[in-house]
């Protein structure tokens, strides 16, 4: 970006700031720490000390969180006033969203259906499922069945799934039982679906539920050994054959040809649950990459087809470029993932591969309008070089920096950055992009990147178009020290900023779930073994300095692209582990979307194809290395068998 444009946005956000000042606040103030006080008081439910807190977070742009946290006790009274008046100030606003929702939790408790339907209508997210279980309870309450259309929306996302749902939605679950929605097949049905998961307990569950029983030593057993438990099996007893069928998907994980071969043996006395049987060998044959997969798909038609059960076959008929069969399989799709992108674009593949060039040229054409992982190959299909670059930079308005400096729930978000409440500032944040226009919201880009708030800047930028959003979706912060660092090891610089961006969006005390920490995201065993190679004594703070990290991270990344030999498989073994990413390859040497798109896991096969997306987006950025996706992405080599060494 030019020097004189970066001035001027630079002039802009101190206008804007200005613009603050003479309203009498601003971003951050002092007496905002009296917002810990208030929480703190809040939480102990000392009325006192909030009351006093209140009056010395005066003029703060936080002010009003005491005057929520106050109502926040009221929505157990009758008083409703109170609430209203506040919710009423500004319906959109975050705080309003967030006590709308406890309160209508309240009318809930207190069955007062009538309130709660009033207020349930002026939800501006109605997208939380306890609250929409909530307002089916508030039909049933009034006597009203749910309609057909809805109520098979509700067996679909209440009942057909093994995630933990609120107890507020058994009694929805109840009724739907009752209407003859879910049926009692739907009970075997989604028992299938907890044991796919692991869900012991939803399992141990339903199964009582259908008379049977499933101690969770048993399950256990059965998952250690599960050869054991069909021999001894009784195929006469419905649960059992249930559980035997999840038994032959977890033999094949491990003697794919032996339970196979048990199973054409026992298809006449699992009789209707032999599809279900041949459908957990399809499964794990699919996990092992086994060409007999299909087969295996084919004997499981007439079982119940979950999406995901659908999308493994298909991803394994990509590996293996079987067209037809794709195209025949993709019909079968619900139109929702028939529509989505992957499946789009691997139909157009097909058409390709099959001589229909014209619908195959219509389907890239119709990605290609997207800069995506599929939108840059679909591209690429079609020689389509539109995309925008980030050379070419479009100004926001200087009144839409005074705006954000006016936006109430913006000046929330800042402020609660700068005293260190990072989960507030990004739910304030994130709700006050979410209600502006375009303009607004890439000003609030701006601001976010100016005070290295890059995450927020980047998420705000993904919510918009143009040349300016797409240089701030693409920042290059630590950019001395990362370029330098890149260089020093022989890697692609583009390539590293990809990688560096999607394991953290350059958050320095980024943490997982996991325990991976930092820009790059590393494993405290990671850094040990690498901080070992260094010859430097191993530091668990250091992950969260950001040149210590990068540092870290680039000798580690070099590391496993020595051991695998091509960037899309260091990519996928970044992620998850490089003996897993050697797993994934072929005998035979295979294209690298083929190989991507069949990864097994889910996050690692997005990771994937967003780290490499995004090297292509700062090549384009830096005006060094490739710019074509499928160029960076290339053949992947046949799988060799030397050991790879380290984590």
């Amino acid at each position: 970006m030019r020097g004189s444009a970066r001035r001027q946005i630079e002039s802009w956000c101190l206008l804007a700031l200005y613009a603050l000042s003479l309203t009498g606040s601003s971003f951050v103030r002092a007496n905002d720490a009296d917002w810990l006080n208030a929480r703190a008081a809040f939480r102990a439910g000392d009325a006192d000390a909030l009351t006093q807190a209140k009056a010395g977070m005066a003029n703060s742009p936080l002010a009003v969180y005491a005057d929520f946290w106050q109502l926040w006790r009221q929505t157990k009274g009758d008083d409703s006033a109170a609430i209203e008046a506040f919710i009423a100030r500004d319906e959109r606003d975050f705080l309003s969203e967030k006590l709308r929702g406890e309160w209508l939790r309240q009318l809930a408790k207190k069955q007062d259906w009538a309130t709660f339907r009033q207020q349930y209508a002026r939800l501006q997210d109605p997208s939380e499922t306890e609250l929409q279980c909530f307002y089916w309870q508030s039909a049933l309450a009034s006597n009203e069945p749910i309609p057909r259309v809805e109520a098979k929306a509700l067996r679909a996302s209440l009942w057909l799934t093994a995630k933990d749902l609120p107890s507020a939605c058994v009694p929805v679950q109840q009724a739907l039982q009752a209407q003859g929605v879910i049926s009692n097949e739907d009970v075997w049905l989604r028992l299938r679906l907890a044991l796919d998961a692991n869900a012991g307990g939803l399992a141990r569950h339903l199964l009582q539920s259908l008379g049977g029983d499933l101690p969770a030593d048993a399950l256990k057993s059965l998952q250690a050994d599960p050869a054991a438990y069909l021999a001894k099996a009784d195929f006469a007893d419905r649960a059992q054959r249930e559980l035997a069928a999840y038994a032959y998907g977890r033999w094949a994980r491990k003697d794919l040809a032996l339970a196979s071969q048990h199973l054409s043996e026992q298809v006449g006395a699992l009789g209707a649950e032999a599809p279900v049987a041949w459908r957990q060998i399809a499964l794990a044959a699919a996990r092992q990459f086994d060409r007999q997969s299909e087969t295996y798909f084919q004997q499981s038609e007439s079982a119940f087809w979950p999406d995901s059960h659908r999308e493994n076959r298909l991803r394994l008929l990509v590996r293996f470029g079987d067209w037809a069969q794709f195209q025949r399989q993709y019909q079968a799709l619900p139109a929702r993932l028939q529509d989505s992108r992957p499946w789009l674009y691997w139909q157009g593949i097909a058409h390709q591969a099959l001589g229909n060039q014209r619908a195959a040229k219509y389907v890239f054409l119709h990605l290609a309008q997207e800069d995506d992982y599929y939108g840059l190959l679909a591209a690429e299909r079609v020689g389509d070089k539109s995309h925008r670059t980030l050379a070419m930079a479009v100004m926001t308005e200087k009144s839409d920096a005074i705006r954000l400096a006016q936006s109430a729930g913006f000046q929330r978000a800042f402020a609660l950055r700068a005293l260190g409440q990072r989960w507030e500032a990004v739910n304030e944040f994130n709700w006050a992009v979410k209600h502006a226009d375009p303009a607004l919201i890439l000003a609030a880009a701006h601001a976010a990147n100016d005070v290295a708030w890059y995450d927020r800047a980047i998420y705000a930028a993904e919510q918009v178009s143009g040349a300016e959003a797409l240089r701030l979706r693409y920042l290059t912060p630590y950019r001395e020290f990362a370029m330098s660092l890149s260089e020093d090891r022989a890697l692609d610089s583009a390539w590293v900023y990809g990688l560096m961006r999607q394991e953290s969006r350059f958050v320095p005390n980024a943490s997982s779930v996991v325990g991976a920490g930092g820009l790059m995201q590393l494993m405290p065993t990671t850094a040990q073994w690498v901080s070992a190679k260094l010859g430097e004594p191993y530091r668990p703070e250091a992950v969260n300095d950001p040149e210590q990290n990068i540092r870290m991270g680039t000798f580690y990344l070099s590391h496993v692209l020595e051991s695998l030999g091509h960037p899309v498989l260091a990519t996928a073994g970044y992620n998850a582990g490089p003996r897993r990413a050697r797993e994934w390859q072929d005998e035979t040497e295979l294209d690298a979307t083929r190989y991507i798109e069949s990864i097994p896991f889910s996050e690692t096969r997005d990771y994937a194809k967003k780290v490499m997306t995004n090297a292509v987006h700062y090549a384009r950025a830096f005006g060094q290395g490739e710019t074509r996706l499928s160029a960076r992405l290339g053949a992947i080599p046949p799988r060799p068998v030397t050991v790879i060494e380290g984590p």
